[in-house]
């Protein structure tokens, strides 16, 4: 793949960002091949080190704010005719109610997965505090002369402790991954929202 044929893929995997922003990206990868090849690269080697054409597009939707991407696919490339406006128009009691419940639904879930791992740690503090006072209850239980109580206590102190930490480091994973989750969602959003309609990549 040459210079021109690198550039022209990666502007087709770009058409879902400003205009202003996809020929930013173009000048810079342009003058990186142009550098490359005054150090001694050929134009196709120099194509080559930058790497996948999907990957830099994937790398630069990414990092391009969702509001720009959002307003590019939301903005008309022509003017809408006058059947076009009436039907958005007489179909929005229809569409607007839908798309307003499914964001809805969607966030619930978002909160209600942020909640069950709230719960867990919650779990794991209170297998931690009980255990504490277990073994708070086990000091009393020997000042008291009650010995076989106490090492009772011991065991049941020891257990809840034992219990307390692996179900906070599961809150720990869970949380990491629920974030990574959500990061790789948000990634596969916004690289849905920047691929063209008509399916071009």
């Amino acid at each position: 793949m040459n210079k021109q044929e690198f550039l022209d893929a990666l502007s087709e995997r770009l058409q879902g960002i400003p205009m202003e922003d996809r020929e930013k990206s173009l000048e810079y990868y342009s003058e990186m091949i142009d550098d490359r090849t005054e150090d001694g690269l050929t134009e196709e080697q120099a194509v080559k080190a930058m790497g996948s054409v999907n990957e830099i597009a994937d790398r630069i939707i990414t990092d391009t704010p969702v509001e720009k991407i959002l307003k590019t696919k939301v903005t008309p490339k022509r003017k809408l005719s006058a059947l076009e406006i009436t039907l958005i128009a007489v179909g929005f009691p229809i569409w607007f109610p839908i798309g307003i419940s499914l964001i809805s639904v969607i966030f619930t879930l978002y909160i209600v997965l942020w909640v069950l791992i709230l719960c867990i740690y919650i779990t794991a503090f209170s297998f931690a505090v009980s255990g504490i006072a277990t073994i708070i209850a086990l000091v009393m239980s020997i000042f008291n002369g009650q010995a076989l109580w106490g090492l009772f206590l011991l065991g049941c102190g020891m257990v809840l402790l034992g219990l307390a930490i692996p179900v906070f480091i599961g809150a720990l994973k869970a949380t990491f991954g629920f974030i990574h989750l959500t990061g790789m969602c948000f990634k596969g959003i916004k690289s849905s929202l920047a691929k063209r309609k008509d399916g071009a990549k």
